[in-house]
């Protein structure tokens, strides 16, 4: 182990809090105090459907994942295609490219976002993001010691997938779990409804809530409870 994992691993060993030293939570905290940024979350990924925040530091953190989530835009949302880490030292510079994300960040007070993928060979299972109330770039040391913490970020979260950590650290952000099944559950609804795949069941559920100003969340409870219907041929917003 370099002497750079060293150091990392005994800063998330310090920023434990009533969890265990080597956590997900303890990583975000370290996070913080140490890459100069206000806050980090870590969501764990299994396709373009299914998002589950694993621990947020702040409420911002949580709330930035979440938009990436509704919208479908952000850099932890976007697709690492190359495994690149994605740094948006300014988040008004890609208003273009994610109009909804960036006007939900902005009104969050984030200013400047760092995404980085956790991957296990060509599977990306997490993604680990940082965010700042002030627009910026990472300093040189700050992005290596980012490097690091995602590496062991990726460990934390296969650990979790085979079982071997099962602390209560290891939780779904409060609130977020039956939400998060419900849209899961009404995506698939829809796929069954329209003959299309999971991805583009979300995208049209996606965009009739946008078109009609609602939370994601609301117009999947009223698919689920089948107060909404998708056909063939609806038209975004329209629902039946």
């Amino acid at each position: 182990m370099g002497e750079r994992s060293v150091k990392v691993w005994a800063w998330i060993t310090a920023a434990h809090d009533g969890d265990a030293p080597a956590s997900i939570a303890a990583l975000c905290r370290a996070a913080v105090l140490r890459l100069g940024v206000d806050g980090a979350s870590v969501t764990a990924v299994s396709g373009p459907v299914a998002r589950e925040p694993m621990f947020a530091s702040d409420e911002v953190s949580a709330r930035l994942e979440e938009f990436q989530f509704t919208t479908g835009e952000g850099p932890g949302a976007d697709d690492f295609r190359l495994g690149s880490p994605m740094l948006i030292p300014e988040l008004d510079s890609v208003a273009a490219r994610w109009p909804g994300f960036v006007s939900e960040a902005a009104a969050a007070s984030a200013r400047a976002m760092f995404s980085f993928p956790l991957q296990a060979g060509a599977i990306q299972v997490g993604v680990l993001s940082l965010y700042r109330a002030r627009p910026g770039p990472l300093e040189v040391e700050e992005l290596a010691d980012a490097l690091v913490f995602a590496d062991i970020a990726l460990q934390l979260l296969l650990d979790v997938s085979s079982g071997i950590v099962g602390s209560p650290d290891y939780q779904l952000l409060d609130g977020v779990l039956g939400a998060r099944a419900e849209i899961h559950q009404a995506t698939g609804m829809i796929s069954v409804q329209l003959g299309v795949s999971l991805e583009e069941a979300l995208v049209r559920l996606r965009a009739h809530a946008f078109a009609n100003g609602a939370a994601l969340g609301d117009v999947a409870g009223d698919v689920v409870r089948r107060r909404l219907r998708f056909g063939p041929g609806t038209a975004p917003g329209s629902g039946r």
